[in-house]
């Protein structure tokens, strides 16, 4: 009795020291938050992490698993954590379930270095294993890589959000070929003399800009999905006004030259999606500045329903 509460009292004494030392990288190298989660909670989580920008909070949550164990690398420095096998087949579950990121860091007792692991990666999980690579330290450096895997909702949720009707996108409809289709409708916005927030600049629609979009080496199926958002450009257009315009950073020392507007689309007839359009910004000596359309994209593409790529 007196030797298997010794054990369980070393057992929880080295599960603190794990998670002091996960906390003090999130304070002082990640100037973020944490927040420990009670012990009879425990659910395949001991923590969450807040992230922070410049002490302004990101809403990026990653959630953690600590472990602390003394167990040696393998030959090629993979440290494979054992958890038992109905453990391990409950707390998978729980990860893939969380809105946001699931790591498991591993801390050497003894030099207090910590290591982490993607837990939704399947190839870091084995039967009654957890595979943590050298690679992966757990420090200042890896704030950024494991921030990526919270997704884009936490940006999502805040970005303007604008209902499409099934006009919209009448030109869809017509027997014709849908590049033809879409080449008239292009025609159209141009002579629709768009404005930006509906009273400022007005956008033009060139031959420039859909030649970028159907540009020899563009993917086909990306031109086609340019094709079929075009019916959303008016209201994304006319719903934002030119101060909310976000500008695209050049190399240093180059000028601005492109901006971009973004939402999310509802759409009549497909699930809601994140949508940019990117727009040519020039200075003319006779009329100030002057806008044209270069492109339309959902820029969520190829990611995860997390937002993850």
């Amino acid at each position: 009795m007196g030797k298997n509460l010794a054990m369980s009292m070393e057992k929880q004494k080295r599960g603190q020291l794990g998670v002091n030392v996960v906390e003090r990288i999130v304070l002082q190298d990640w100037k973020g938050r944490w927040q420990p989660i009670d012990s009879v909670n425990d659910d395949g989580v001991d923590g969450l992490i807040f992230m922070e920008s410049r002490g302004v909070p990101t809403g990026q949550i990653v959630f953690v698993q600590v472990k602390c164990t003394s167990k040696k690398p393998r030959s090629d420095g993979v440290v494979a954590v054992a958890i038992k096998r109905e453990k391990l087949t409950m707390n998978i579950e729980r990860w893939r379930r969380v809105v946001g990121a699931a790591i498991l860091v591993h801390v050497n007792p003894v030099t207090l270095k910590a290591y982490w692991v993607n837990l939704r990666d399947e190839n870091a999980i084995g039967d009654t294993q957890v595979f943590v690579p050298p690679e992966n330290i757990f420090n200042k450096s890896s704030r950024n890589e494991i921030s990526k895997l919270c997704g884009t909702i936490h940006r999502d949720l805040i970005i303007k959000k604008l209902k499409t009707k099934y006009s919209d996108f009448s030109y869809l409809k017509e027997k014709e070929h849908i590049q033809v289709c879409a080449r008239k409708y292009y025609k159209k916005l141009d002579s629709l003399a768009l404005r930006i927030g509906g009273d400022g600049p007005v956008v033009r629609f060139t031959k420039e800009g859909w030649g970028h979009i159907t540009r020899f080496g563009r993917a086909r199926l990306t031109q086609l999905q340019s094709f079929q958002l075009l019916g959303v450009v008016k209201e994304m257009i006319e719903s934002t006004n030119e101060s909310e315009l976000r500008e695209i950073k050049p190399e240093t020392g180059c000028p601005v030259e492109f901006v971009y507007l973004m939402a999310a689309i509802s759409f009549p007839h497909r699930q809601t999606a994140v949508v940019k359009i990117i727009l040519w910004r020039r200075q003319d000596s006779v009329n100030g500045t002057n806008y044209s359309f270069r492109t339309i994209y959902e820029p969520r593409r190829r990611h995860d329903v997390l937002g993850v790529r």
